[in-house]
């Protein structure tokens, strides 16, 4: 199995130089969508996989 980069809410929020609580408040519009992306079902989102980070980087801008 190969092992893949893995993001953290805090690593995205020290990116955008803000807060974690304003990052999740920045991906609710598309937190149903990300969360579409883990392979299980889980309901938060704490550790974001290569493919949600590159949505957020695509929304975010």
């Amino acid at each position: 199995m190969e092992n893949s980069r893995t993001y953290t809410i805090r690593e995205l929020a020290d990116q955008y130089n803000v807060n974690i609580r304003t990052i999740y408040v920045w991906l609710l519009p598309i937190r149903e969508e990300l969360l579409a992306m883990y392979p299980t079902k889980k309901q938060r989102l704490r550790v974001l996989l290569p493919k949600q980070y590159k949505r957020i980087q695509e929304y975010l801008g």
